[in-house]
């Protein structure tokens, strides 16, 4: 097997996103086993650096607007870069000032059609094509239109990684980015009157991949915007979740110690403590993470923060500086000084990394993809998430009910529900005070689930092997 994948974004960042970080775990793991792959995302000089440790090994004429291209290498052979100055030498990647490019489908058409171009010119034929977000969606649709004649017969698999983004352009430029006009209609790429990528993905994809299962039925459940939630439940046969995985190398704190992990969260603690620059004395340790995946959790968090300041416990709360909600956090950390911190999470990994390996329990309240793979990383860190039977990994986890046996989380029906949250937590508490070694053993089950990156490639094989 072969593929070729094409993601708006992917290689090696100097600040990788979520997107990014998906991508090339992916790729990784499809190298360990194996499996030839060719990477495509676009050349980016603001966040890959300069030209001079990469190398041009290509040049040619992408067939959907007839405009140059050039393909990029560096000493990662896995990924390769596809460079039009005029493209992709902007600022940022989508837009700027919160206003998108306008020529994004432009844009990402192009990215789709030099890919495509590129691998027909040097006789690449993969066994299957995957494309990641709404910025490869069109890959789907122009192995049917314009490289019907190399790649008509080959499937393509898509990727959403998070639902919520999109790109809507107006019908008038249909034909312009390689689309069938056929298939402009409520089943297909037709969403309130305009031209949706988003469903041209999820339309010419043979398969359809989200980020977990749990995601993948939540959003069959939701009432999605524009009809989305009717043409989803429509294609529900080729909609599947394959669970994402987390690199143990970076998240296990514990890895190589061989320490008991209930004996090196103590360490870790301490760790914390010097961070936050706080005493958390005998206290249950909460940790929470506030940024643009966190969904309803401050919404959630700031309804029961009262009733949580009561409790033998010390809640930090990781935020950006620059949210609007970062001055009421602070505001209560002056109030409750022995029971609040807060962090800005403008960090790198390493100071994420301590966070979670220093708490005992992460609220984690209506989380969105991809950050579920938060509770992933807790999980990695000995940390107890608290969540909803809702977050995508759930179904993989086990619940403490009463018996410490298996449990590895503490998870409520509705996790946007305070009084839930609320009542669990005061569970949490009651345990780690008063039951440590029912405390430890939930601890000790929640550092040894392993859901690694290679398990999550596997999974996609046998999917792409059915095919």
């Amino acid at each position: 097997m072969n593929f070729l994948v094409v993601s708006p974004e992917a290689g090696r960042w100097k600040s990788p996103s979520p997107l990014v970080q998906a991508v090339n775990h992916m790729t990784d793991a499809y190298a360990r086993v194996g499996i030839e792959v060719i990477t495509c995302s676009p050349f980016y000089p603001h966040q890959l650096g300069d030209f001079s440790s990469f190398k041009c090994i290509f040049e040619g004429i992408e067939e959907l607007h007839h405009l140059p291209f050039q393909i990029w290498k560096g000493k990662d052979a896995r990924h390769t870069y596809i460079y039009n100055s005029e493209l992709f030498n902007r600022p940022s990647i989508y837009g700027e000032h919160g206003y998108a490019y306008a020529d994004n489908h432009i844009r990402f058409s192009f990215l789709a059609s030099a890919a495509l171009s590129y691998c027909k010119t040097i006789g690449y034929k993969p066994s299957a094509v995957l494309g990641h977000e709404w910025g490869a969606a069109l890959t789907g649709a122009l192995m049917q239109t314009t490289f019907s004649d190399f790649y008509s017969d080959l499937p393509f698999f898509f990727t959403v990684h998070n639902i919520t983004y999109d790109c809507h352009v107006y019908d008038t430029e249909i034909e312009r980015i390689g689309l069938n006009r056929k298939d402009y209609n409520m089943d297909g790429y037709e969403f309130w009157g305009k031209v949706s990528l988003l469903k041209v993905g999820l339309f010419y994809a043979r398969t359809v991949l989200f980020p977990s299962p749990g995601y993948r039925d939540s959003m069959l459940k939701s009432n999605l915007p524009g009809g989305l939630s009717g043409f989803l439940n429509h294609n529900e046969k080729k909609l599947k979740g394959i669970q994402f995985g987390v690199s143990y190398s970076l998240w296990d704190f514990n890895l190589k110690t061989g320490i008991p992990i209930c004996e090196a969260k103590k360490k870790a603690r301490k760790d914390f403590e010097t961070q936050v620059n706080a005493s958390f004395q005998d206290k249950l340790v909460i940790y929470t993470h506030l940024d643009n995946e966190s969904g309803k959790t401050s919404e959630t968090l700031a309804t029961i923060i009262s009733d949580i300041t009561k409790l033998n416990a010390f809640l930090v709360v990781g935020i950006l500086k620059e949210n609007p909600d970062w001055n009421y956090y602070q505001s209560l950390v002056q109030e409750y000084p022995q029971n609040i911190a807060i962090l800005d999470i403008f960090e790198s990994k390493s100071a994420l990394r301590v966070s979670l390996a220093g708490a005992d329990l992460l609220f984690a309240s209506n989380l969105q993809e991809p950050s579920a793979s938060l509770v992933l990383k807790a999980l990695a860190s000995g940390t107890v998430p608290l969540s909803g039977k809702d977050v995508g990994v759930a179904n993989l986890l086990h619940n403490f009910e009463g018996d410490s046996t298996l449990a590895d989380a503490l998870l409520v029906e509705d996790s946007a529900a305070p009084h839930q949250m609320l009542r669990r937590l005061r569970e949490a508490e009651s345990l780690y005070c008063n039951d440590k070694s029912v405390w430890e053993k939930i601890v000790s089950n929640a550092y040894l689930f392993r859901y690694e990156w290679d398990r999550t490639i596997s999974q996609y094989l046998l999917t792409l092997g059915e095919h």
